[in-house]
């Protein structure tokens, strides 16, 4: 009996011996980070407050971020219009936040609140620049239309950091005023719930508050570098609307570039050549401004 239980734990242990898992070693080298997009991340409590982070592959902490916002006459559209855009810049190596905003309301300043929201869209895809890996310093943006009248008052007016080095422009509105003034039937049933005043009849007041919220009168000396793309037969804005701004930014001394795309509407998303060139055109504006 003495010798059964002094053999019983010496096979117990030599079993547990036996059983022990070898240690894994951890993985060496460079960790490589894959192509991915996270869909629809909130940035806000409301329901439009929603933006896709689309991430390349191999990017590092210096991989710069391009804010993409959509157009639709600030009461319409949506983020998936510029899916395209999102994809294209990720594959030049961007990392890139495709934002929806809060389209306009029934408030008084829609104008503040879109651009209120494009503030907090940026500020939370700058906090995930640790977590997801990419550079919290290099932010650049671009939009389409309304977007890019967004993003181009938002370069202007809201980047005291100096964190935006660039902006580009995509058929954008830069003069709500000339707009609405030379074709008041047309825009301004737009541009009143938009602005909340409407600007006819004409006061000074309704000039300033249309002036006030255009790129074309907030653009200054350190304003951010800006490429502008429009149709020669865009029949919603103007080509005037981004040659004046082109010719505002040079007269600041700003860099700017303007490119016009010849029998070419309001978008040219299904010309695959024009994209390509849209796509190349900008990463080598933005690697261009650091």
């Amino acid at each position: 009996m003495q010798i059964q239980k002094l053999i019983f734990p010496a096979v117990l242990l030599f079993t547990l011996i036996g059983c022990t898992p070898e240690p894994i070693n951890p993985p060496t080298g460079p960790i490589v980070l894959k192509d991915t997009t996270l869909l629809n991340l909130s940035y806000g409590t409301n329901a439009s407050q929603k933006l896709d982070l689309g991430l390349p592959a191999n990017r590092t902490t210096n991989t710069a971020l391009v804010i993409v916002v959509h157009g639709g006459g600030w009461s319409s559209g949506d983020k998936g219009e510029l899916t395209w855009l999102l994809n294209g810049l990720k594959q030049r190596a961007f990392a890139v936040a495709n934002i929806n905003y809060r389209l306009t309301l029934n408030t008084a300043d829609n104008y503040k609140m879109q651009l209120d929201d494009l503030d907090s869209a940026i500020q939370f895809t700058i906090r995930q620049a640790t977590v997801q890996t990419f550079s919290n310093q290099k932010i650049y943006i671009v939009g389409h239309s309304a977007g890019a009248h967004l993003s181009l008052s938002y370069a202007y007016t809201r980047n005291t950091s100096g964190k935006i080095k660039a902006a580009g422009s995509l058929a954008g509105v830069t003069d709500l005023f000339s707009m609405s003034y030379y074709n008041f039937n047309i825009y301004n049933s737009i541009l009143e719930p938009f602005l909340g005043v409407p600007l006819f009849p004409a006061t000074p007041t309704s000039e300033q508050r249309y002036k006030s919220c255009s790129p074309q009168y907030q653009a200054t000396t350190t304003s951010a570098p800006t490429i502008f793309f429009h149709g020669e037969w865009d029949p919603i804005a103007y080509t005037d609307q981004s040659t004046g701004m082109a010719s505002k930014l040079g007269t600041l001394g700003v860099d700017k570039k303007l490119i016009l795309y010849p029998l070419t509407f309001h978008d040219w998303w299904t010309d695959g050549t024009k994209v390509t060139n849209t796509l190349d055109e900008l990463k080598n504006w933005f690697n261009g401004h650091q």
